[in-house]
């Protein structure tokens, strides 16, 4: 029976993977390792941040069209999936990496696509990376299962050093820039009362701000955290307004490819929740 990963026609030769974003990127880099005859890029710059309404470009259709496979998240993350990719490139494997993921949903029905901030989401979507190479270069298959293998253990003890801090939070409402960790939330039993951006770059009006502001001073929120890849000045307002300080959470959307990137900005993550919510 054949895989639904099957190879793509041109597997004899070097294995090109185009990666979405930054986190596709990291993910992918560490389950190939030092495989020869594997290249890896990312179609998105690493300070563009999460594809929310991203238009694909010339120079994009180009990179996809001299691709074999394209690493996605998915869950309506890249919307741009789908015919743009076939059109530029018709062979082309993609793989969306969230398939696997217990979806959030949204009071209208929409599924939350930040699925990667969660060490548990990031084990299922490295698996999913694992297997897509491994049908796409069979002879490699048993280094990608051990690269992957070894990812895995060190993202399952970030996801244990999670659950052990979060044993340990007092306080359990949370406001954040977007809905971007609702996911990490779940994970630890956080609940995210309130978020500052309920669309992707739409700016809350001064009501907005207003009754955020009660609902934090209501719920006891703690702080009000903000991300590195948006102006602090909005969240630094309501805070002022509420009455509480802001600190900052990095979805790993922007910054460097480096294999430990997201283990390493994850646990500033933790770090940070750890002093905010005790």
């Amino acid at each position: 029976m054949a895989s639904v990963f099957a190879p793509p026609a041109r597997a004899a030769g070097p294995l090109r993977v185009l990666t979405s974003f930054l986190p596709m990127e990291i993910f992918t880099r560490n389950v190939v390792g030092n495989t020869p005859g594997v290249a890896v890029a990312s179609m998105l710059p690493s300070s563009t941040g999460c594809p929310h309404d991203y238009a694909l470009t010339p120079g994009d259709m180009k990179k996809i069209a001299s691709s074999d496979l394209f690493v996605a998240n998915g869950f309506g993350m890249e919307e741009f999936l789908g015919e743009p990719v076939r059109r530029a490139n018709p062979g082309i494997r993609i793989i969306e990496t969230a398939r696997t993921v217990i979806p959030i949903r949204g009071g209208r029905g929409d599924v939350n696509p930040h699925t990667w901030v969660s060490p548990r989401n990031a084990i299922l979507q490295v698996r999913e990376i694992e297997k897509a190479l491994s049908a796409a270069r069979p002879a490699d298959a048993r280094a990608f299962r051990r690269n992957a293998d070894a990812y895995v253990a060190r993202l399952s003890t970030l996801a244990a050093e999670f659950d052990a801090t979060a044993k340990r939070f007092r306080r359990r409402n949370i406001v954040t820039f977007h809905n971007v960790f609702g996911y990490l939330a779940r994970d630890v039993g956080l609940t995210v009362v309130g978020e500052i951006e309920t669309a992707p770059g739409q700016e809350p009006s001064a009501g907005e701000i207003r009754n955020l502001s009660r609902t934090i001073r209501e719920r006891k929120v703690p702080v009000v955290f903000s991300e590195p890849q948006y102006s602090p000045k909005i969240a630094e307002a309501l805070a002022r307004e509420a009455g509480v300080p802001v600190r900052v959470l990095d979805p790993v959307a922007t910054g460097s490819p480096a294999l430990t990137a997201y283990e390493d900005a994850m646990r500033r993550n933790l770090s940070v929740l750890g002093e905010a919510l005790r």
